[in-house]
């Protein structure tokens, strides 16, 4: 789904609705605008080193394996200090890298290739100790470090996607890719979206009242169709096992959907009603006030982000 609204577009509409986020949402949108931008310069760099995605595979993707796995992850090299040098003065203006910029630049200007395959295993998996002692050798924060991985990664991940298959979802034929994580990255969505209605309700991916299920990477920027009602943790549907909650008044179309077996949430946005589309990352962003609620009710997000953990 491209979106035809910016990320400070988005959270702009955001802020008018939910006046009380303003403060967050405008401190993170020139990060998010300068993303996007990164990842646009890096396209035709992309194409010029000769990076590009594995020709996909139907027979592995059966089996669930994702386009990049630990055995074919590119080495970015210096692309990943250099985006690391183009985000550092945005980043710099948050709170928490106050004092600690040095060692922010040093550690993506040394970056070692098993220091490098580190940080996007960190970011994709979701997983702060493989960078613990990295961060500790940096006299460096492991959540400001975190930080930096879930704003830099994502800029080669995306920028890689778009050179090889720009907006298209090859996967989505033939119902090829079936699994609740990335075909492209193998990272877990950090929101999910319902597109408009088709004509054949009869396909699995619909429910009544239509409109396909699609869940978004934060890590790359794919979308891929899912089943309605099943949880992409647990990788199963059943009946039940799917709930939700919303606000009372929700004219945005803004939920959560969470499982009622492993606990697990994301946040869902309907935009079958919607003419222009948001920028899906902002969004997730912006709806952290269901996160909130959410976490009040014990629940585990799907994939943690940095608006999202907060303390039980």
């Amino acid at each position: 789904m491209p979106s035809t609204k910016t990320p400070a577009e988005t959270l702009t509409d955001i802020v008018k609705r939910r006046p009380a986020l303003r403060s967050i949402l405008e401190a993170f949108a020139p990060i998010y605008e300068e993303q996007e931008k990164q990842t646009e310069r890096l396209v035709p760099v992309m194409k010029e080193k000769g990076l590009s995605l594995p020709v996909i595979n139907p027979s592995r993707f059966n089996l669930g394996v994702s386009l990049l796995t630990e055995k074919n992850l590119p080495h970015f090299g210096p692309l990943l200090s250099d985006v690391a040098s183009g985000m550092a003065a945005v980043l710099r203006t948050l709170p928490q890298f106050n004092g600690h910029t040095d060692g922010f630049d040093a550690l993506f200007r040394e970056l070692s290739v098993d220091d490098e395959e580190k940080l996007i295993n960190a970011c994709t998996k979701n997983d702060p100790s493989i960078v613990q002692e990295l961060a500790k050798s940096h006299n460096m924060p492991l959540p400001n470090l975190m930080f930096a991985v879930e704003m830099i990664v994502p800029v080669l991940f995306r920028a890689l996607r778009r050179r090889s298959l720009k907006d298209s979802t090859p996967w989505d034929e033939n119902n090829m890719w079936q699994q609740g994580y990335c075909p492209v990255c193998g990272s877990y969505p950090t929101i999910a979206w319902l597109d408009k209605p088709v004509v054949d309700e009869r396909n699995t991916y619909l429910s009544e009242g239509g409109g396909r299920k699609h869940l978004h990477c934060g890590v790359c920027g794919a979308n891929w169709r899912f089943l309605r009602l099943g949880c992409p943790f647990c990788s199963v549907s059943k009946s039940k096992q799917l709930e939700m909650f919303s606000e009372e008044k929700n004219p945005y179309g803004e939920s959560v959907d969470f499982c009622s077996d492993c606990h697990c949430y994301y946040p869902t946005v309907d935009l079958r009603e919607r003419t222009e589309l948001p920028n899906l990352d902002a969004q997730a962003l912006g709806m952290m006030h269901l996160d909130i609620i959410a976490r009040e009710k014990e629940l585990t997000p799907l994939r943690h982000s940095f608006w999202n953990t907060f303390s039980a």
